[in-house]
């Protein structure tokens, strides 16, 4: 039997003055089970330093020539 992705819920407060972004973000992140924790987390800071409109995570490792997040417009 193979492993399941574990769904991970964070509220994050993001507030970037010097782009004037004041939002309350509620994501949820599966993490696959070869993932890290650490590569988990940073894949939530690179979505909330680069977060604007249009931006979604990618199908994660399932697909590794994607990035880990992208632009999509």
């Amino acid at each position: 039997m193979a492993l399941s992705a574990t769904i991970y819920v964070f509220t994050v407060r993001l507030a970037d003055a010097d782009r004037g972004i004041y939002e309350t973000l509620n994501l949820r992140l599966a993490r696959h089970p070869s993932e890290t924790a650490e590569y988990l987390l940073t894949r939530l800071l690179a979505y909330c330093l680069e977060y604007g409109e249009g931006i979604v995570f990618s199908k994660g490792l399932s697909d590794p020539d994607e990035p880990a997040i992208c632009i999509r417009t």
